[in-house]
């Protein structure tokens, strides 16, 4: 009997070795309190977009009785890596390194995580098509999952507004096609290659709109500013102006404006980010569409992360999310202007969202319209 009692044991210290080999990424769960979130973000802390995105993130690891620590990255791709490299030698059992493919650095970044052992989970932006990175889980077994925006639907989304709009507008003055510009981002951002690529490809499929240019303004306002200038003079006939953040459509419009334009009526102006910039001069009239709501993805990824330490595997359900923005135009702003408290992070409970939380839900709900009913609001049902 006692021979019978060493072999049951062997036998279950192999199969629990096996089911560790086969899965080294898996956690055992150690309670709410004890799990951590480190997220790199790649501008400074108070840039408009991921100010919000921090916002969320640090609400929903408050409902969910984690922490939180932020690392800035201040436009600097080596100072994520060198960041990366350091938190990861750190990391502990119940910690996930949450980062975007800033700059193209997904690849250097995942191979620390996998050096190190520390899972990982990627956000806003992904491997671009020529990058081939792969899916999560593929070629780096650490890299657990992700969540980006449809940024080429973002694109398309607003260049169709944009047209839409201008040729009601302009109806009458129009002869020949809308000439429209367009302002992108840095080249190397996925945010701006993607969405500039849903731009570039409505444009190939609508007779009615002629893109003169695309030129990069590194996400500024000044540099976004100066290029309209440029362009303007070079093809006084635009009328219709795509912009990949609010950031830079504030600088168009304050470029009109000093070449004595009325933005809003001698141009139609549209920008992403739902940055407070962007949605002040949505309201004013002077920019006319701003696609976002993008910024969720913080809270929404935390989710994700907290199921997975607490042994509730988001694999099931899929390893790449995609979500989809929304979109807010000036003629409109009367009647969005509820959703626009609702997605406030402190009116969110993002507990609600958790499935190890509430496994009665049969998938994950990360959309704009999942705020609408109330289901997931502080004090909703």
């Amino acid at each position: 009997m006692k021979n019978s009692g060493i072999k049951i044991k062997s036998t279950c210290l192999v199969l629990l070795w096996m089911l560790l080999l086969l899965n080294p990424v898996s956690k055992i769960r150690a309670g709410e309190d004890s799990w951590k979130l480190t997220l790199f973000t790649p501008r400074k802390e108070k840039d408009p977009f991921w100010g919000l995105f921090v916002n969320h993130a640090r609400k929903a690891t408050t409902d969910l009785g984690g922490q939180l620590e932020v690392f800035y990255a201040d436009g600097n791709r080596e100072k994520m890596r060198r960041q990366i490299e350091q938190a990861a030698s750190k990391a502990g059992d119940q910690e996930v390194l949450v980062f975007p493919n800033f700059k193209k650095g997904a690849g250097s970044f995942l191979k620390i995580i996998e050096k190190k052992k520390v899972p990982a989970f990627i956000v806003n932006s992904g491997f671009t098509e020529e990058e081939n990175g792969g899916r999560p889980r593929q070629h780096y077994q650490f890299w657990i999952g992700q969540l980006l925006s449809d940024e080429k639907q973002t694109g398309n989304m607003l260049a169709r507004t944009l047209v839409e709009e201008g040729l009601r507008r302009f109806k009458k003055q129009r002869n020949g096609p809308l000439e429209m510009i367009a302002i992108t981002g840095i080249i190397s951002d996925y945010a701006s290659i993607e969405r500039t690529e849903g731009l570039k490809r409505y444009a190939m499929t609508e007779k009615k709109v002629f893109l003169r240019q695309i030129i990069p303004a590194s996400w500024k306002a000044d540099a976004a500013e100066t290029g309209f200038e440029l362009l303007k003079k070079r093809f006084p006939k635009v009328r219709l102006v795509w912009t990949a953040s609010d950031v830079m459509a504030g600088g168009v419009i304050r470029a009109a404006e000093k070449m004595q334009l009325n933005p809003g009526k001698d141009l139609i102006i549209g920008g992403v980010d739902w940055a407070e910039q962007g949605l002040q001069s949505v309201q004013q009239g002077k920019q006319y569409a701003s696609a976002g709501g993008h910024f969720l993805e913080g809270g929404w990824a935390t989710v994700l992360v907290y199921d997975y330490l607490q042994g509730k595997d988001f694999a099931e359900h899929g390893l790449s999310w995609k979500s989809r923005m929304g979109l807010i135009r000036s003629s409109d702003w009367e009647s969005k202007s509820e959703l626009f408290q609702r997605i406030r992070p402190e009116n969110i409970n993002y507990r609600k969202y958790s499935r190890y939380l509430h496994p009665e839900r049969d998938s994950y709900d990360f959309s704009l319209e999942s705020l609408k009913s109330g289901e997931y609001m502080v004090n909703g049902n």
